[in-house]
């Protein structure tokens, strides 16, 4: 299969694009290798606009996780260390998972229709 790599741009520098996309386009091959989270950081800049970029690490295709955006941040389930982390996917994927069901039931009942 491959690997995947999640990357957020943050929309407030986004005219950085296309300003600069020779450095993004290597920016973005590097945080598919994981370089730059092998440096020990999770997030680059691009132009005049810092930490445009957070990025996850590359995964294997049959891997799986789950990334919250949460304020000003993107959480990985597999990776939330922190208190506040742990208590804001759980209190999110609370209220999904109620979400989800809610749609499932709507599909089930319009499928028995």
């Amino acid at each position: 299969m491959g690997y995947l790599t999640t990357i957020t741009i943050y929309n407030d520098s986004a005219d950085q694009l296309t300003k600069h996309p020779k450095e993004l386009a290597e920016k973005l091959k590097n945080a598919c290798m994981g370089v730059q989270l092998n440096e020990g950081r999770g997030y680059d800049s691009l132009g005049n606009a810092t930490n445009i970029l957070t990025l996850q690490k590359p995964r294997h295709a049959d891997d799986s996780t789950l990334y919250l955006h949460a304020g000003n941040t993107v959480i990985d389930v597999y990776n939330a260390e922190s208190e506040w982390a742990v208590k804001k996917f759980i209190i999110e994927m609370e209220y999904h998972l109620r979400r989800l069901k809610n749609i499932q039931n709507s599909l089930i009942t319009n499928t028995a229709q």
